[in-house]
């Protein structure tokens, strides 16, 4: 329903004994009946009320920015920040990463941490430890597929 068309009203006949009850939905009325009409009014006068008061404490709402191609909350969002569901992932990933790197033995682990956590090279690891490359490239696919 769009909100700029809604309005309650009731038509009352010369004698004011019969009534009909209509609302505005889009730019149709529709004949509700007293209950449906009082309930109607009460909810739109509520929302008058909340938008009054919005509007009295300086409240500004992010939905006042949405324009057909653009959503207003858009603006303070922060786009690198991972979505809940990105976040749980990563979460998991980290728990699963911690009991496999608890099952590692400790030359694993040192060649693991060289490589992603320092960032260096198999090769500058082969240099530092004096250990053959083709070694570490084998101990490193070893790793990797267990």
């Amino acid at each position: 329903m769009d909100k700029k068309y809604v309005s309650c009203f009731f038509i009352q006949d010369k004698e004011g004994v019969w009534m009909d009850y209509y609302i505005m939905v889009g730019r149709e009325k529709v004949i509700v009946s007293e209950i449906v009409y009082k309930t109607w009014c009460r909810g739109e006068r509520k929302e008058r009320y909340f938008r009054e008061g919005d509007v009295r404490n300086g409240v500004f709402s992010y939905d006042a920015l949405d324009t057909e191609d653009f959503n207003g909350c858009d603006l303070f969002s922060d786009p690198e920040q991972l979505s809940t569901e990105g976040m749980a992932e990563k979460n998991l990933m980290l728990e699963q990463l911690k009991k496999v790197l608890t099952n590692l033995e400790e030359d694993e682990k040192d060649l693991i941490f060289a490589l992603y956590v320092q960032e260096e090279s198999l090769r500058q690891v082969s240099r530092r430890k004096n250990v053959p490359l083709s070694t570490l490239q084998y101990r490193h696919k070893k790793i990797l597929k267990n």
